[in-house]
Protein backbone atom coordinates (compact mmCIF):
# COMPACT_ATOMS: atom_id res chain seq x y z
CA UNK A 1 0.00 0.00 0.00
CA UNK A 2 2.88 2.19 -0.24
CA UNK A 3 3.29 5.27 -2.49
CA UNK A 4 5.19 8.10 -2.92
CA UNK A 5 4.05 11.85 -2.19
CA UNK A 6 4.54 12.83 -5.67
CA UNK A 7 2.86 9.72 -7.34
CA UNK A 8 -0.17 10.12 -4.65
CA UNK A 9 -0.33 14.02 -5.42
CA UNK A 10 -0.98 12.70 -9.06
CA UNK A 11 -2.60 9.92 -8.60
CA UNK A 12 -5.63 12.56 -6.38
CA UNK A 13 -5.59 15.10 -9.46
CA UNK A 14 -6.92 11.88 -11.33
CA UNK A 15 -9.34 11.17 -8.57
CA UNK A 16 -10.56 14.58 -8.28
CA UNK A 17 -11.37 14.45 -11.87
CA UNK A 18 -13.19 11.26 -12.40
CA UNK A 19 -15.64 12.89 -9.54
CA UNK A 20 -16.17 15.48 -11.29
CA UNK A 21 -17.04 13.44 -14.65
CA UNK A 22 -18.70 10.77 -12.49
CA UNK A 23 -21.06 13.27 -11.13
CA UNK A 24 -21.63 14.48 -14.70
CA UNK A 25 -22.21 11.48 -16.05
CA UNK A 26 -24.54 10.71 -13.15
CA UNK A 27 -26.72 13.46 -13.62
CA UNK A 28 -27.15 12.79 -16.82
CA UNK A 29 -28.08 9.28 -15.97
CA UNK A 30 -30.92 10.89 -13.75
CA UNK A 31 -32.20 13.14 -16.49
CA UNK A 32 -32.03 10.24 -18.91
CA UNK A 33 -34.32 7.66 -16.67
CA UNK A 34 -36.55 10.84 -15.80
CA UNK A 35 -37.42 11.73 -19.57
CA UNK A 36 -37.97 8.03 -20.32
CA UNK A 37 -40.01 7.89 -17.15
CA UNK A 38 -42.44 10.41 -18.97
CA UNK A 39 -42.91 8.54 -21.72
CA UNK A 40 -45.01 6.26 -19.77
CA UNK A 41 -47.59 8.81 -18.06
CA UNK A 42 -49.55 6.19 -17.06
CA UNK A 43 -46.99 4.69 -14.59
CA UNK A 44 -45.41 6.33 -11.08
CA UNK A 45 -42.18 5.84 -9.74
CA UNK A 46 -42.43 2.10 -7.55
CA UNK A 47 -38.62 1.35 -6.49
CA UNK A 48 -35.14 1.46 -7.34
CA UNK A 49 -32.34 -1.25 -7.04
CA UNK A 50 -28.52 -1.30 -7.16
CA UNK A 51 -28.38 -4.42 -9.36
CA UNK A 52 -24.43 -4.67 -8.44
CA UNK A 53 -24.42 -5.40 -4.97
CA UNK A 54 -25.81 -4.25 -1.81
CA UNK A 55 -27.30 -0.82 -1.64
CA UNK A 56 -25.08 2.21 -0.05
CA UNK A 57 -25.15 1.24 3.51
CA UNK A 58 -27.64 3.43 6.09
CA UNK A 59 -26.12 6.17 8.66
CA UNK A 60 -25.70 3.21 11.01
CA UNK A 61 -23.42 0.59 9.50
CA UNK A 62 -20.01 1.33 9.12
CA UNK A 63 -19.10 2.02 5.42
CA UNK A 64 -15.65 0.00 5.97
CA UNK A 65 -17.51 -3.16 6.83
CA UNK A 66 -18.82 -2.41 2.81
CA UNK A 67 -17.12 -3.27 -0.74
CA UNK A 68 -16.89 0.13 -2.42
CA UNK A 69 -19.25 -1.02 -5.30
CA UNK A 70 -22.31 -0.18 -2.74
CA UNK A 71 -20.71 3.50 -3.14
CA UNK A 72 -21.31 3.65 -7.04
CA UNK A 73 -24.97 2.58 -6.62
CA UNK A 74 -25.84 4.04 -10.31
CA UNK A 75 -23.06 1.74 -11.93
CA UNK A 76 -25.92 -0.68 -12.89
CA UNK A 77 -29.28 0.59 -11.51
CA UNK A 78 -33.07 -0.31 -12.01
CA UNK A 79 -35.78 1.69 -11.90
CA UNK A 80 -39.43 0.83 -11.17
CA UNK A 81 -42.96 1.81 -12.20
CA UNK A 82 -46.23 0.70 -11.82
CA UNK A 83 -49.77 1.65 -11.62
CA UNK A 84 -50.87 4.38 -9.53
CA UNK A 85 -53.59 4.15 -7.03
CA UNK A 86 -54.43 1.90 -4.28
CA UNK A 87 -53.06 -1.69 -4.34
CA UNK A 88 -50.35 -0.28 -6.89
CA UNK A 89 -47.55 -3.09 -5.61
CA UNK A 90 -49.33 -5.99 -6.17
CA UNK A 91 -50.21 -7.25 -9.27
CA UNK A 92 -53.08 -8.30 -11.21
CA UNK A 93 -53.74 -10.43 -14.24
CA UNK A 94 -53.03 -7.88 -17.29
CA UNK A 95 -51.16 -5.27 -15.22
CA UNK A 96 -47.31 -4.00 -16.18
CA UNK A 97 -44.35 -3.23 -14.65
CA UNK A 98 -41.64 -0.89 -16.51
CA UNK A 99 -38.41 -0.91 -15.49
CA UNK A 100 -35.52 1.20 -17.07
CA UNK A 101 -32.24 0.26 -16.23
CA UNK A 102 -29.10 1.98 -16.69
CA UNK A 103 -25.83 -0.30 -17.16
CA UNK A 104 -22.73 2.08 -17.50
CA UNK A 105 -20.28 -1.16 -18.44
CA UNK A 106 -20.87 -4.12 -19.24
CA UNK A 107 -17.75 -5.81 -18.51
CA UNK A 108 -18.98 -5.97 -14.78
CA UNK A 109 -17.72 -9.73 -14.00
CA UNK A 110 -18.32 -10.93 -10.79
CA UNK A 111 -18.00 -14.66 -9.81
CA UNK A 112 -18.13 -15.10 -6.04
CA UNK A 113 -19.92 -12.81 -3.49
CA UNK A 114 -17.07 -13.46 -1.13
CA UNK A 115 -14.69 -11.18 -3.08
CA UNK A 116 -15.30 -7.45 -4.27
CA UNK A 117 -15.06 -7.50 -8.16
CA UNK A 118 -11.73 -6.27 -8.97
CA UNK A 119 -12.15 -3.77 -12.26
CA UNK A 120 -8.57 -4.45 -13.04
CA UNK A 121 -9.87 -7.63 -14.23
CA UNK A 122 -13.25 -6.51 -16.24
CA UNK A 123 -12.97 -7.00 -19.89
CA UNK A 124 -11.12 -3.66 -21.15
CA UNK A 125 -13.43 -0.67 -21.29
CA UNK A 126 -12.73 -0.11 -25.26
CA UNK A 127 -14.35 -3.52 -25.24
CA UNK A 128 -17.30 -3.01 -23.25
CA UNK A 129 -20.34 -1.32 -23.58
CA UNK A 130 -22.96 1.65 -21.63
CA UNK A 131 -26.55 1.05 -22.03
CA UNK A 132 -29.78 1.78 -21.46
CA UNK A 133 -32.66 -1.07 -21.23
CA UNK A 134 -36.53 -1.11 -20.90
CA UNK A 135 -38.57 -4.07 -20.01
CA UNK A 136 -41.70 -4.42 -19.32
CA UNK A 137 -43.02 -7.43 -17.60
CA UNK A 138 -46.55 -8.54 -18.10
CA UNK A 139 -48.68 -10.44 -15.10
CA UNK A 140 -50.26 -13.24 -17.07
CA UNK A 141 -51.33 -15.20 -14.45
CA UNK A 142 -52.59 -14.78 -11.12
CA UNK A 143 -50.13 -13.82 -7.99
CA UNK A 144 -51.23 -14.18 -3.99
CA UNK A 145 -52.35 -10.98 -2.85
CA UNK A 146 -50.25 -11.35 -0.30
CA UNK A 147 -47.22 -10.89 -2.82
CA UNK A 148 -45.57 -7.43 -4.28
CA UNK A 149 -43.98 -6.73 -7.47
CA UNK A 150 -40.61 -6.04 -5.83
CA UNK A 151 -40.19 -8.57 -3.61
CA UNK A 152 -41.87 -11.58 -4.74
CA UNK A 153 -42.67 -11.32 -8.50
CA UNK A 154 -40.17 -8.98 -10.26
CA UNK A 155 -37.78 -9.55 -7.58
CA UNK A 156 -37.76 -13.49 -7.96
CA UNK A 157 -37.84 -13.03 -12.32
CA UNK A 158 -34.81 -13.29 -14.36
CA UNK A 159 -34.01 -10.87 -16.82
CA UNK A 160 -35.14 -11.62 -20.73
CA UNK A 161 -31.64 -11.15 -21.26
CA UNK A 162 -30.43 -13.85 -18.79
CA UNK A 163 -32.70 -16.68 -20.66
CA UNK A 164 -33.89 -15.13 -24.03
CA UNK A 165 -31.61 -14.11 -27.39
CA UNK A 166 -32.17 -11.00 -29.44
CA UNK A 167 -34.87 -11.51 -32.30
CA UNK A 168 -34.65 -9.95 -35.68
CA UNK A 169 -36.74 -6.87 -34.47
CA UNK A 170 -34.18 -6.23 -31.18
CA UNK A 171 -36.69 -7.57 -29.11
CA UNK A 172 -35.63 -10.35 -25.82
CA UNK A 173 -39.02 -12.25 -24.76
CA UNK A 174 -39.59 -14.00 -21.70
CA UNK A 175 -41.76 -15.84 -19.97
CA UNK A 176 -41.15 -17.24 -16.55
CA UNK A 177 -43.65 -17.88 -13.96
CA UNK A 178 -46.74 -15.75 -13.70
CA UNK A 179 -44.60 -12.89 -16.37
CA UNK A 180 -44.14 -12.50 -20.28
CA UNK A 181 -41.55 -9.95 -20.38
CA UNK A 182 -39.90 -8.15 -23.06
CA UNK A 183 -36.24 -5.92 -23.20
CA UNK A 184 -34.91 -3.81 -25.63
CA UNK A 185 -31.44 -2.19 -25.34
CA UNK A 186 -29.48 1.02 -26.77
CA UNK A 187 -25.95 1.96 -26.45
CA UNK A 188 -26.08 4.96 -23.82
CA UNK A 189 -23.97 6.58 -26.33
CA UNK A 190 -26.64 6.85 -29.25
CA UNK A 191 -28.40 9.00 -26.83
CA UNK A 192 -27.39 11.92 -27.56
CA UNK A 193 -30.54 14.50 -27.46
CA UNK A 194 -34.02 13.93 -26.16
CA UNK A 195 -35.32 13.60 -29.21
CA UNK A 196 -32.54 10.78 -29.89
CA UNK A 197 -34.41 8.96 -26.24
CA UNK A 198 -37.45 9.72 -27.22
CA UNK A 199 -37.12 7.79 -30.56
CA UNK A 200 -35.82 5.08 -28.62
CA UNK A 201 -38.61 5.03 -25.97
CA UNK A 202 -41.49 5.49 -29.40
CA UNK A 203 -39.74 2.27 -30.67
CA UNK A 204 -39.74 0.14 -27.53
CA UNK A 205 -43.29 0.94 -26.72
CA UNK A 206 -44.60 -0.03 -30.75
CA UNK A 207 -42.40 -3.32 -29.92
CA UNK A 208 -43.58 -4.32 -26.93
CA UNK A 209 -47.24 -3.46 -27.20
CA UNK A 210 -47.16 -5.75 -30.50
CA UNK A 211 -45.57 -8.44 -28.63
CA UNK A 212 -47.28 -7.91 -25.09
CA UNK A 213 -50.68 -6.89 -26.18
CA UNK A 214 -50.43 -3.87 -24.16
CA UNK A 215 -51.61 -0.26 -25.09
CA UNK A 216 -49.66 2.55 -24.17
CA UNK A 217 -50.37 6.09 -23.09
CA UNK A 218 -49.30 8.70 -25.46
CA UNK A 219 -47.29 10.98 -23.67
CA UNK A 220 -47.90 14.96 -23.71
CA UNK A 221 -44.89 16.17 -22.87
CA UNK A 222 -41.66 16.60 -23.90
Amino acid sequence: MSIDERSLSASLVDVRHAYRLLWDFQRRVLDTLKFVAQQFPEREFYQWQNNAVDAVPPARSDPTDYWAWSFLPLYHASVLYSRGGEGRAHPKIGDWLLEVRIMADTGWDFHDNRIEPDPSRFTGVDDAESKLSIMVFKCIDEVSDKENWFHHVWGKATWPEDVGEVDDKGIIYMEDGPLAACQIDAPLSQMTTKDAVKAFCDRAKGLISERLGIAFETATGR
